[in-house]
């Protein structure tokens, strides 16, 4: 029994090993980056997790359950992915989206209080005090839209940095593929590559997009 456990987990191994350096792909055929390990589960030998060196040259491990990944003949497949990037556009979209809702009603209720006050419906003192409160209830909104403008300079910049090494790692790729000393491995970052740029390419569009709501808001 023993001998049986030892040579199926070698069996095991030999068998997801061959996926080094292989693709991840998403289940639309979006390259993420290449398989650098696998983890076997002990108790059955199925895979629990993999380690992936992203098109960024970053790496980073992902649970087989939480991605669903299927092992086809040449490639990984990731059918259930959320890249970083998206994510964190959802998350600045649904905050510029409140900020800017907020704003607004606050602006909406001045106006409101301007046109009261005209039709002499509020007396100017208590108008004075309302209004007073909205004026500091909407600095502090402009506050928090100057501090998520910065924010996403911030990632602005980080993404910046990531086209240009990505953009660098590709001409060394590119001189490789022209002199015919691209191996495997290095088409599948190729491939990668040009993915990860179109996608930071397109996030940066949208942050841009983004950005310059929050100054119409803010300014």
């Amino acid at each position: 029994m023993v001998f049986k456990f030892f040579s199926s987990a070698k069996s095991a191994e030999k068998r997801f090993r061959r996926y080094v350096g292989k693709p991840v792909v998403t289940n639309d055929g979006k390259v993420i980056g290449t398989v650098i390990s696998i983890k076997l589960s002990r108790s059955d030998l199925r895979p629990v997790s993999i380690t992936v060196r992203l098109g960024d040259g970053s790496t980073r491990e992902f649970n087989v359950n939480d991605v669903n990944a299927t092992f086809t003949a040449d490639k990984v497949v990731f059918q259930k992915f959320s890249d970083e990037y998206s994510s964190l556009v959802n998350m600045y979209r649904n905050e510029v989206n409140s900020i800017r809702e907020r704003l607004r009603d606050i602006m909406d209720k001045l106006n409101k209080l301007s046109d009261l006050l005209l039709q002499g419906g509020i007396k100017e003192d208590l108008y004075r005090d309302i209004r007073e409160r909205l004026e500091k209830e909407r600095v502090k909104w402009i506050r928090q839209c100057n501090d998520k403008i910065g924010a996403i300079n911030d990632t602005l910049s980080e993404i910046d940095r990531k086209i240009s090494d990505a953009e660098r790692r590709k001409s060394e790729l590119m001189i490789k593929q022209v002199v015919g000393d691209l191996g495997d491995d290095e088409k599948n970052e190729l491939a990668g590559l040009d993915e990860l740029l179109n996608q930071l390419r397109k996030v940066r569009s949208e942050l841009l997009s983004l950005r310059m709501e929050l100054e119409k808001e803010c300014y």
